[in-house]
């Protein structure tokens, strides 16, 4: 691609379809609650009120990860625009190669093995970092054409070790902080039944 030539990447838009049937399940289990009365005590109101705000949530940042990224590369400079709307920008000449790593990390629909799609400034710094498995490959192949990058080879890793080769490629460890989470949910989850068990 020419340089004066501009090129714009989304997520690919089964994210649309993935966002918008959690949350048509997420108002059809709310229904058949409410129709068969399962929400009858306080604590049962409790609960529904954590859970579905939840499921909600979730399902709308899925819609919000599919309509709002971007990636445009637009003559010299690259603009990087995330899920919550905040754009930041660099120079082409600010980059120095494209990498791919082979981790276990949140993507916009579950924790499971992505491929993490880098790009690596002059200082070994990450300037972007995209979710693989969120791209159509010819994508992400345009944006590597469009940098007149090499194709990167994947490797496997694990993202503190991502953090300490390309720092700025993650502001923390998601799998330390994931197991973390599961542990505090366990304990809720403990507490929520014993007392509905002994209401």
């Amino acid at each position: 691609m020419r340089q004066t030539e501009s090129l714009v990447i989304r997520p690919h838009r089964s994210g649309y379809v993935f966002g918008g049937a959690f949350l048509l399940f997420t108002a059809v289990i709310w229904v058949i609650a409410q129709a068969l009365h399962s929400i009858r005590s306080q604590n049962d109101m409790i609960i529904a009120w954590i859970v579905f705000p939840i499921l909600v949530i979730f399902g709308m940042s899925i819609l919000l990860g599919t309509a709002v990224p971007k990636v445009t590369v637009d003559g010299d400079i690259v603009q990087v625009c995330d899920w919550l709307g905040r754009h930041r920008r660099f120079a082409r000449s600010e980059v120095s190669h494209a990498a791919m790593r082979s981790i276990i990390a949140p993507s916009r629909y579950v924790w499971n093995p992505t491929n993490a799609f880098l790009l690596i400034g002059m200082d070994g710094r990450a300037l972007l970092r995209l979710a693989e498995r969120d791209y159509d490959t010819s994508a992400l192949e345009r944006l590597v054409e469009a940098l007149g990058l090499a194709w990167p080879e994947t490797r496997s890793t694990s993202i503190r070790q991502i953090r300490k080769e390309f720092p700025g490629a993650f502001a923390f460890d998601f799998q330390t902080t994931a197991i973390a989470i599961l542990i505090i949910l366990a304990v809720a989850l403990a507490v929520i039944t014993l007392a509905v068990w002994f209401r």
